[in-house]
């Protein structure tokens, strides 16, 4: 038993501790799928600047010609322009709109992405800290289950206890000795998942976490106050808004099939062309003198489409409106509901652990009155040990009640969309 306490003790000297705040920041900063979502808000800023430049298209050109004919006349000709054209449309208007809303929502998926994972790396830290309280209390009753064999021991060679009864503190000082064994293969595979979830290489028994802040076990709610933060804060809320605000300028862009569409150009262009024939006189001939044209042109077309094509498109997109209209109501009477659930949640934790914490004062009595009473012989060994593993459970109960509060609180902030 010493060796396993001193093997504890070297592990967590020689272990690298985190906190919750840097296990946080190390599963932002290392976890795949949020660099993936980065790289999506990247592509979506992208897509608003490509509807952006469709307004203006910037142009510029040039050419150079050299020809003959059959009296030896030779033609050069030198061209080039340079120019700009604007195109104003509803259509334009509202695809810029769309990415705009389109870019938004990848914004807020990262947001989403972001506060899920912290989420499940924060629950993964109290579940650690759950294995890791359990465990000492597991060491705890195993030196009190082996004190008390040795003490039977003694008894049963000094003739005061049948073998039945030292048996029975055997088999607990074995159960004790594997529940030990269990909890320590708990506290490793929980150490594992925050781990991955960080995605840090560290091996688990390297690792350790510690919790610097006090437990806060207050309960100050105001489901209304809650309910209204989540629908101004939450990533999800935000993105079914968006898309019926998609929704919306998706039926608009259909309509704007039927609105006419302004283009304006300027232009400037200039040109020489020099005439060359042929002299007799002269092996290079003689040129003639050549013809210059520069000047600014500008242009302005109104153009018109009065195709009947896509009328149902206009229908479907209407009935696609209302879709999204219900579906954003249904999803606010969800995060209502949610918000109700996880506050009853939270109030029953709290409930349950003042239950817990009075149980526990009774076990513990409970337990030094029936040590007393096995000393002298007025209780048995099945009602000790009885006594002995209710005060345990009410401890267990109390530590698991104690981070599950702790979690539900934590569960209630992501509910509400903070960070």
């Amino acid at each position: 038993m010493r060796i396993i306490i001193l093997l504890l003790a070297f592990q967590l000297a020689s272990a690298v501790t985190f906190d919750l705040g840097q296990c946080l920041d190390f599963a932002e900063k290392n976890n795949k799928s949020i660099e993936i979502s980065n790289y999506q808000k990247d592509i979506s800023g992208m897509n608003v600047k490509d509807a952006r430049n469709r307004f203006f298209d910037a142009s510029a050109n040039g050419s150079y010609r050299l020809s003959g004919d059959d009296d030896d006349n030779l033609s050069t000709n030198l061209s080039s322009s340079i120019g700009v054209t604007g195109t104003l449309s509803p259509y334009l208007i509202h695809n810029y709109k769309y990415n705009k809303v389109s870019s938004a929502n990848t914004s807020l998926d990262h947001i989403d992405n972001v506060n899920n994972l912290r989420n499940y790396v924060t629950s993964a830290f109290f579940s650690v800290l759950i294995a890791k309280e359990n465990l000492k209390l597991q060491i705890d009753k195993l030196e009190y289950s082996q004190k008390k064999f040795e003490e039977a021991e003694l008894r049963f060679s000094m003739g005061n206890m049948s073998q039945s009864d030292l048996l029975s503190f055997e088999v607990t000082l074995s159960e004790d000795t594997i529940d030990l064994k269990n909890k320590e293969s708990d506290l490793k595979k929980r150490k594992q998942s925050l781990l991955y979830l960080m995605h840090n290489q560290i091996k688990d028994e390297e690792f350790e976490i510690e919790y610097k802040e006090e437990l806060d076990t207050k309960f100050d709610f105001n489901k209304k106050e809650l309910i209204e933060e989540a629908l101004n804060n939450r990533p999800d809320i935000k993105k079914y808004q968006n898309y019926l605000g998609q929704q919306g300028l998706l039926l608009k862009m259909q309509y704007d099939n039927y609105l006419p569409s302004l283009t304006g150009g300027l232009n400037y262009e200039y040109g020489i062309t020099d005439i060359l024939s042929y002299d007799e006189t002269s092996p290079y001939g003689k040129p003639f003198e050549g013809v210059t044209t520069d000047g600014v042109k500008g242009s302005l077309t109104l153009s018109l489409n009065l195709s009947y094509s896509n009328l149902n498109g206009i229908d479907k997109n209407k009935v696609e409106v209302k879709k999204s209209k219900l579906s954003l109501e249904s999803k606010i009477l969800e995060v209502k509901n949610d918000i109700t659930s996880k506050l009853l949640d939270l109030q029953n934790q709290k409930n349950n652990l003042e239950l817990a914490d009075k149980h526990i004062q009774l076990a513990e009595k409970n337990l030094e009155l029936a040590d007393k009473l096995f000393a002298i012989g007025d209780k048995s060994v099945s009602d000790y040990l009885k006594a002995r593993n209710d005060f345990i459970s009410a401890k267990n109960r109390k530590i698991n009640y104690l981070y599950s509060f702790i979690i539900s609180k934590y569960d209630l902030y992501n509910s509400v969309g903070r960070r």
